[in-house]
């Protein structure tokens, strides 16, 4: 069972969960007895449970039967390598949803992607996502399908890093070096990755002079 946000929940909901956890049964809505469940918990939040406990707004009691085994995900800010593979499951997972066709992610929309810090998290990247393949009118998200303040803010890092913007070709030899090296130079999964053909992989490669690339 995996809860979300525990660091939300109230002190009254925590007491029912610390007592789930302890007595391991629970009884349902309307129902007259209990019910023993087995399960597995996992929990997250983006506070610190230590100061929340501090500070009198989460029990110490359920935070030491929470606190078995802790590990801290990095925000993606810092995951930068990750944001291209979500942004491709997203894609996916929506345009399934909404039966579109939409299949690839333009390079430059990409970089646009990876230019961003999301103080939101992932889900603000799943929410981009998920509006760019509501408004895609082809297999293709652009960045004319991203808010125009996300698209902005990208252009005006860019200018400030390197004085110009960089060409779509740059863009997208870029993210065709990355996803090789991703894929350990194996050509079949790297032109899976990028929702291409393996020939049409080997025209880019010829294209861009990349041809003496090392495969597997």
């Amino acid at each position: 069972l995996f809860l979300d946000e525990i660091a939300e929940m109230s002190l009254s909901m925590q007491v029912k969960l610390l007592r789930v956890i302890q007595e391991r049964e629970v009884q349902r809505l309307g129902s007259t007895s209990a019910r023993a469940v087995d399960i597995h918990l996992i929990t997250a939040t983006h506070r610190d449970l230590q100061k929340e406990v501090a500070a009198g707004r989460f029990r110490q009691d359920l935070y030491y039967r929470l606190d078995v085994v802790e590990l801290h995900l990095p925000p993606l800010a810092e995951r930068k390598d990750d944001i291209p593979l979500l942004a491709f499951y997203f894609m996916r997972k929506h345009a399934t949803r909404m039966g579109r066709v939409t299949d690839d992610i333009d390079p430059e929309a990409l970089a646009v992607l990876n230019d961003y810090d999301y103080p939101g998290k992932i889900r603000e990247l799943e929410n981009i996502i998920e509006r760019a393949v509501t408004l895609a009118n082809d297999r293709l998200l652009t960045t004319a399908n991203f808010p125009q303040a996300l698209v902005d803010r990208a252009i005006h890092v860019v200018r400030e890093e390197s004085g110009r913007l960089p060409t779509l070709a740059e863009r997208e030899v870029d993210y065709i070096k990355y996803v090789l090296e991703r894929s350990g130079q194996n050509r079949t999964q790297a032109a899976k990755a990028l929702g291409i053909d393996r020939v049409s992989l080997w025209r880019k490669l010829k294209k861009y002079g990349m041809e003496g690339e090392q495969q597997n």
